[in-house]
């Protein structure tokens, strides 16, 4: 039968604490290493945290580094039911005078209704072209003219309706119940407005349609196509959508609907509130990489705790370097802007930056003031927003300091790893060696208990015989 055992039990030496206690002095390098390896995992975290904090400066310091970005417009419209407006790269401040007498339609034709979609229609060969009217003269584009094939296999409403969608062409057919007794109404239209998108159909019964001269009995122009026409001014305008995007440069408009008679205001001006944002955007930036960057590195005297990177050098090059940057005064710059302090940005003790809102209003509104300069550059001198982003992408590359500083980090945690690693497979050859031997005095100390219980009882028994 086996025999439970456990070392200690026969010599009553207290074995496992005292293997315990023996093992934890063999693994203090082990506790070492890894306190070492935890305060490498703390560096690398909070690199982690400056490196976001960079990237989304960089990212802030993008939005405003180029002329572009402060090329910002908006758009304020006398009577916004007729119009909507926006504006984007290379709109102009200007006010506009606007009327329009005729908004853009997209033609419909509706064939004569029928009892069902699946009611057999006439076979045969459809022509189907897409053109031009104008002034009764319809010029088909041949670039668009389709033939479409009925026969037996889809002589209905619904095959074709679907052959003509199957063209994949700038045409599109649906059917349409309007509820009569014959209420399957088949219904063509171009998929887009304008007089230049004007349907013909021929060669199959009861669908034809000529633009030019609509006969009855067959297709029926329900909606004719027609072209917006707006008078901006003074000058008319046509185009063959609502959405008009090259009358005015940059500007996009909307037409809603006429107010012939009664023109309407268009205001397109510099957007100095977005503009605003973007440079508010780009100090908050700033200061949060700063507060990272200063919680990361500082030291409490009276507790005498300090950050996981206080003593990192390459961190403090970071904040140095782009610190310089931002207090630096451009060399050249139009408007009489070279230094932040110009627009109202100032810097306190701790090295944030605070806005002077007023100020900073006063420098947008100035025609005078080349803000853009300031921050993006221009042929003489790259601006500080620009420095700041080539500065933070040289730092974040694969050979920047970040990088190569995570790098480090990284193979040192990989060292500590190995020699951890190492260092336990020696424990467990240590353990085994300290197991085997206090087995064995276990077992000799068992003995010679035994040894002695056994003289002990021989001499009590020779005391009570000589009594």
């Amino acid at each position: 039968m086996a025999t439970i055992t456990s070392a200690g039990i026969g010599s009553g030496l207290a074995v496992e604490s005292i293997i315990t206690q023996l093992m934890q002095l063999e693994r203090q390098p082990i506790t070492q290493l890894q306190q070492r390896q935890s305060s490498y995992n703390a560096k690398l975290s909070s690199l982690g945290k400056i490196k976001s904090a960079m990237s989304a400066l960089q990212t802030a310091a993008d939005n405003i580094k180029t002329a572009a970005k402060f090329a910002i417009f908006k758009t304020d419209i006398g009577n916004t039911n007729v119009m909507s407006a926006s504006a984007g790269s290379g709109a102009i401040a200007a006010n506009h005078s606007i009327e329009v007498t005729s908004l853009a339609a997209t033609q419909k034709l509706a064939a004569p209704g029928r009892a069902s979609s699946t009611e057999a229609i006439a076979t045969g060969t459809l022509t189907l072209e897409l053109g031009k009217l104008s002034g009764g003269t319809y010029t088909p584009d041949p670039a668009r003219t389709y033939t479409i094939t009925v026969d037996s296999t889809n002589n209905t409403l619904e095959g074709l309706r679907d052959a003509i969608n199957d063209l994949d062409a700038d045409v599109t057919a649906s059917i349409v119940n309007d509820g009569s007794a014959n209420p399957a109404r088949l219904v063509i239209s171009p998929k887009d407005s304008g007089t230049a998108n004007v349907v013909r159909m021929s060669g199959l019964t009861g669908f034809d349609f000529n633009p030019a001269a609509p006969l009855a009995g067959s297709m029926q122009q329900t909606i004719p196509a027609a072209d917006a026409v707006a008078i901006i001014d003074g000058i008319t305008v046509t185009k063959s959508s609502n959405v008009i995007t090259d009358a005015i440069a940059g500007v996009t408009l909307t037409l809603k609907a006429k107010n012939e008679g009664s023109p309407t205001t268009l205001q397109v001006s510099t957007d100095n509130d977005a503009i605003k944002k973007g440079i508010e955007a780009f100090v908050k930036a700033y200061n949060d990489l700063n507060s990272q960057i200063r919680t990361e590195t500082n030291f409490n005297a009276a507790s005498g705790q300090a950050g996981a990177l206080n003593s990192d050098s390459a961190v403090r090059s970071v904040r140095d370097q782009l610190r310089q940057i931002v207090s630096s005064d451009l060399s050249a710059a139009a408007g009489g802007l070279t230094r932040l302090s110009d627009v109202g940005i100032a810097f306190a003790v701790d090295g944030s930056m605070t806005i002077n809102s007023s100020k900073l209003e006063q420098v947008l509104a100035d025609p005078n003031k080349d803000i853009a300069g300031l921050f993006a550059g221009n042929s003489s001198v790259s601006g500080i927003a620009a420095q700041l982003s080539d500065r933070i992408g040289d730092m974040l590359a694969a050979d920047g300091t970040i990088s190569t500083r995570t790098e480090s980090y990284n193979q040192t945690i990989a060292g500590f790893k190995s020699r951890i690693e190492g260092f336990e497979r020696r424990m467990t050859a240590i353990e085994a060696r300290y197991r085997r031997q206090y087995s064995a005095l276990d077992t000799l100390v068992a003995s010679m208990n035994t040894t002695g219980t056994f003289l002990a009882q021989q001499l009590a028994s020779l005391t009570s015989i000589n009594s």
